[in-house]
């Protein structure tokens, strides 16, 4: 009976009883309704603050009154909280509405010609997770850079998990670097276990994520995450990404398996280092594109000049070049 205002069923049967037998007094409300004193008590008190019962003296029971007219106030004051409650919410929907067609229409400014600009790593995150979870038959994404920490990993794992029960082609191409990470390695084959893929190359050209063939990420500067990415749709430059992402998955090493090396060629990293440098790169851009030290970067180049049994970096190229390798 109007919880809204504070009244319980045991007030209503109260108040129904007195109605009919306006001569009980608190020991026959007790024994008829089931409640002992205090309960009747506090119920009469309740009653009586909601002007609901009235005394005609002092030795008299009470009297039950109107309840209109001592309720009807009460809910006239709630009905008004409620008009205010539903005029704000309705500011607030007219205020979402116009951040919403500003947001649309900041989007449309920056979705030039099939491109969309994103600015900032939380932009790009949401985002990206926003066309996971709409791809419909596959994901696949170049990581470069050093191994992802184990809480990254962790947090990648329920939206995998969904897209892959959703019949959702998963494939990722890792550094070759991450093989000796165990966290990696153990996502990886957990990785597997649920039906995704994942294969290492020695080298990578950027980062990359392809969603259904139709959309692919970039960054804005390969070096740098924080500044953004582009969400490209032109359809020629997307084909040509998944076409890229085609040849390289092609040539990587699913992960858990040992890479094959030649025995009278080059291998995968050679060739990497090799194009590298035909292509001009410093030591430190060429680090950064294998995902090891300049230190490493420098042992590799003299194992390259030993096995070409060159003296310096052109004349290795220029051996290369003669071997058929570059």
């Amino acid at each position: 009976m109007l919880e809204s205002i504070g009244l319980e069923n045991r007030d209503r049967d109260v108040y129904r009883a007195l109605l009919v037998h306006p001569d009980w007094d608190m020991q026959d409300i007790a024994q008829n309704l089931g409640m002992d004193e205090a309960e009747v008590r506090e119920t009469l008190d309740r009653l009586t603050g909601f002007s609901l019962l009235r005394s005609t003296s002092g030795a008299e029971p009470l009297v039950p009154a109107s309840p209109e007219l001592g309720l009807l106030p009460l809910l006239q004051v709630m009905e008004a909280e409620l008009d205010e409650h539903r005029a704000r919410l309705s500011r607030d929907r007219a205020m979402l509405t116009a951040l919403t067609s500003e947001y649309t229409a900041r989007r449309v400014q920056n979705d030039v010609a099939g491109v969309e600009r994103l600015v900032g790593l939380e932009a790009v995150r949401s985002r990206l997770s926003q066309l996971a979870r709409e791809a419909t038959s596959e994901v696949r994404a170049f990581m470069p850079g050093p191994a992802l920490s184990q809480a990254a990993l962790d947090a990648s794992r329920p939206l995998d998990v969904q897209n892959l029960a959703r019949g959702v082609r998963m494939q990722t191409v890792y550094l070759e670097t991450v093989r000796k990470d165990p966290a990696t390695v153990e996502y990886a084959t957990w990785f597997a276990q649920q039906g995704g893929q994942t294969r290492t190359m020695p080298s990578l050209p950027m980062r990359l994520i392809l969603c259904d063939r139709s959309v692919a990420v970039l960054p804005v500067k390969p070096d740098a995450s924080e500044q953004g990415a582009f969400v490209i749709r032109l359809t020629s430059i997307v084909t040509a990404l998944n076409q890229l992402f085609d040849l390289t998955w092609e040539r990587a090493t699913p992960l858990g398996e040992p890479s094959v090396l030649p025995c009278d060629g080059p291998s995968e990293r050679e060739l990497a280092l090799l194009r590298m440098l035909e292509d001009g790169h410093t030591d430190e851009v060429v680090a950064r594109k294998l995902g090891v030290s300049i230190r490493t970067v420098r042992r590799l180049m003299a194992d390259l000049l030993k096995t070409l049994n060159a003296e310096s970096r052109f004349q290795a190229g220029v051996q290369a070049t003669r071997r058929g390798w570059i």
